[in-house]
């Protein structure tokens, strides 16, 4: 079984496997889509950095016991290295996402992050790994295409400011109305209707939340390489080490920058939410280790499809047009991808 090696500390040899990779892609993106849900509903009642702060934790302690009660061997200092530079500068790409979110331009920040994410690590592939097939080629380019479609949800009115406590709980709105992020990864919202609305929102993008918007994006991006250097050793340990790394990044944001609103109600939804970020990164990371950078990339990085999909079944709150499209375009690109 494809999974086996996820609960094993076996190394497996990098072989490019289409189909595998597209496979494991979307169970990577399926999970990373359920955590920004959970996470998205968790920002509601506590302050998103508490919610992704102890999901870090908690995760770091299961994965800790783990390795230990199972006496996995360590992998090399290569890999371990690549895994903490990894989760710590991914958390602080984090930090930067949520700054650029609280100065407003919500659909446009996001949409910006979410294409860098996808595009760092297809354009260090190609100069790595050479020019895919212009299947795949195609593939990539519906899938880029697919991501800004989802991820670009223009707000029809200029941001206000916060002035009230409860919009001081969090950095992001109230998930799925408008643009979120979860541990490393814009979260989507679904628009209540199938309507597209004509806005100007460029008109309230400040610079600094585009700049902020792109740091974040190429900290994901950069991420997501980061874990390919790392998957030649042990999963478990791997993902240890970069969990490890984004706690203390993260405590290092909230010393920084500690939430003005009350510390409760945020542990039950930074559990479930952490629990699943991290199956989706160790299938993130498995996936890389059978095909290209690209591919892999790609097709988890259609991950807000998931949380779209989840919003509509459980909150009712229906894809717009553009989002529709994207999920359809999304579909189109793993098939070819898949080839």
């Amino acid at each position: 079984m494809l999974v086996e090696p996820l609960l094993s500390n076996q190394r497996l040899p990098n072989c490019v496997n289409p189909p595998a990779t597209a496979g494991l892609g979307l169970l990577s993106a399926a999970s990373w889509g359920g955590s920004d849900f959970i996470g998205g509903l968790g920002a509601r009642r506590a302050p998103v950095l508490l919610v992704v702060a102890s999901g870090h934790l908690v995760s770091l302690l299961v994965l800790l016991a783990v390795c230990l009660g199972a006496h996995l061997t360590l992998p090399g200092r290569h890999d371990l290295f690549f895994a903490a530079i990894g989760g710590f500068e991914g958390a602080i790409a984090l930090a930067l996402f949520y700054r650029a979110l609280a100065l407003g331009a919500m659909g446009l920040t996001a949409a910006l992050t979410g294409l860098l994410t996808a595009l760092v690590p297809v354009l260090f592939s190609l100069l790595h790994d050479g020019l895919p097939t212009p299947v795949s080629a195609i593939g990539l380019a519906l899938g880029l295409a697919a991501i800004w479609l989802i991820t670009h949800s223009p707000a029809a009115t200029a941001p206000e400011p916060e002035t009230t406590e409860s919009s001081q709980q969090s950095s992001v709105p109230r998930p799925f109305r408008a643009f979120g992020e979860k541990d490393g990864k814009p979260q989507l919202s679904a628009a209540p209707t199938l309507t597209d609305r004509a806005t100007s929102e460029a008109a309230f993008t400040p610079p600094a939340a585009l700049l902020l918007a792109a740091l974040a994006g190429l900290g994901f991006g950069t991420q997501l390489i980061l874990f390919k250097f790392a998957s030649g050793g042990g999963i478990l340990w791997i993902m240890t080490s970069a969990r490890a790394a984004g706690v203390a990044a993260m405590l290092l944001v909230l010393l920084v920058m500690p939430p003005k609103a009350v510390w409760r109600g945020f542990w039950l939804f930074g559990i479930l939410a952490g629990s699943l970020d991290t199956v989706g990164n160790l299938f993130y990371i498995q996936t890389t280790r059978l095909g290209r950078l690209d591919v892999a990339a790609m097709v988890c990085s259609l991950y807000p499809a998931g949380t779209i999909l989840l919003a509509a079944l459980v909150l009712r709150e229906w894809p717009s047009r553009r989002q529709f499209a994207g999920i359809i375009l999304a579909l189109a690109a793993v098939a070819l991808l898949s080839i």
